[in-house]
């Protein structure tokens, strides 16, 4: 990669910075509009938009469809090493979750979630897609498939108020152990951008994993696309001798 590329990029990402902190811009306050701030920082529009992306990504800023570009709010952390739940991790941190199921039915198991899963081909599956707000902005979308031999009837549930981990162990039984999951980044949709109220081609977190029982049971396989405006992650490196 050309690092004479990458300098003009940086030093915008750095004169926004300093616009916000100068002008003691505060979370939501909405940032000048692309023409203005090419004038302000003596830049181009490509420029411009390379550098407002960087920043969108490290959650400085947040662009809103069709409305322009804002100081981002304090990101919800979460934590990459435990399986604490969304709802547990915003009440921490004093902010508000709600839920909005953008379907849920129970579907049969296609080769995909087959091999994923494994289950035979026509298995009985809850499928499960959820629109996560966080202080009311939507941070991100989950698409859950659960094994329905482990919760016959859980249809019944409305899970825009009821967690489902918490159905799942206190009235299923069925009790979460551990996990594995990926994470990498990758673009919205057109679709993906009006649910999530961003601009089509903004970066978000892509997310895989599956969730276990400690007899290794696999419970749920799971796909998330999470703002990166609004959530960010952590680890904990260890340093083994």
């Amino acid at each position: 990669m050309d690092n004479n590329q990458l300098k003009p990029r940086e030093e915008v990402v750095e004169k926004i910075e300093y616009y916000i902190d100068k002008n003691q811009l505060r979370p939501h306050d909405k940032l000048p509009s692309e023409r203005q701030l090419c004038e302000v920082l003596g830049t181009s529009r490509t420029t411009l938009r390379s550098a407002i992306k960087r920043l969108i990504m490290e959650g400085v800023v947040y662009s809103k469809r069709g409305a322009g570009t804002f100081v981002a709010p304090q990101k919800l952390v979460r934590n990459l090493q435990d399986m604490e739940s969304l709802s547990k991790s915003a009440e921490e941190a004093n902010k508000v979750l709600s839920t909005k199921v953008l379907f849920a039915d129970i579907i049969e198991c296609n080769k995909e979630l087959s091999k994923r899963m494994k289950l035979t081909l026509g298995s009985k599956i809850y499928c499960l897609q959820r629109l996560r707000l966080i202080d009311g902005i939507p941070s991100m979308m989950e698409l859950a498939y659960i094994d329905y031999s482990l919760c016959n009837g859980i249809e019944q549930y409305d899970f825009s108020n009821e967690s489902l981990y918490r159905i799942l162990g206190d009235v299923y039984n069925v009790k979460i152990d551990h996990g594995s999951e990926s994470l990498s980044v990758t673009y919205v949709s057109e679709q993906e951008s009006e649910l999530l109220d961003v601009e089509s081609g903004t970066p978000v977190f892509y997310i895989r994993g599956n969730v276990y029982t400690e007899d290794e049971k696999m419970v749920e396989f799971y796909k998330s696309i999470v703002r990166a405006d609004q959530i960010r992650f952590s680890s904990v490196l260890k340093h083994y001798h």
